[in-house]
């Protein structure tokens, strides 16, 4: 796995892995958009294999892998809070920190 892939996921393993808050949802989709916007790759195989590694719930990984299936095809992904969410620029600074 990418090692920005995996500091950005550290990053979320912090979050409840059994359900997610919706501005959970927001920051997951943030870090995924900013990883691809930045053209790290994200290995979807890779992603669903570190979050049952790291005891992600079933659900939560549905979701998460489902956002980043779509983000990594070009599609759109809705972010419900962004006041509450970080933007795409604070979670790539804080990933290369």
């Amino acid at each position: 796995m990418n090692n920005l892939v995996e500091k950005a996921l550290n990053s979320l393993n912090t979050l409840n892995k059994s359900s997610l808050h919706p501005t959970d949802e927001d920051r997951i989709k943030v870090t995924l958009k900013a990883l691809h916007k930045n053209e790290v790759e994200i290995n979807l195989n890779e992603l669903e294999s570190w979050l049952i590694e790291n005891n992600w719930q079933k659900k939560p990984i549905k979701s998460i892998v489902t956002w980043a299936e779509a983000i990594t095809s070009g599609g759109r992904v809705q972010i419900k809070h962004k006041q509450m969410a970080p933007t795409e620029k604070e979670v790539w600074e804080r990933i290369n920190a």
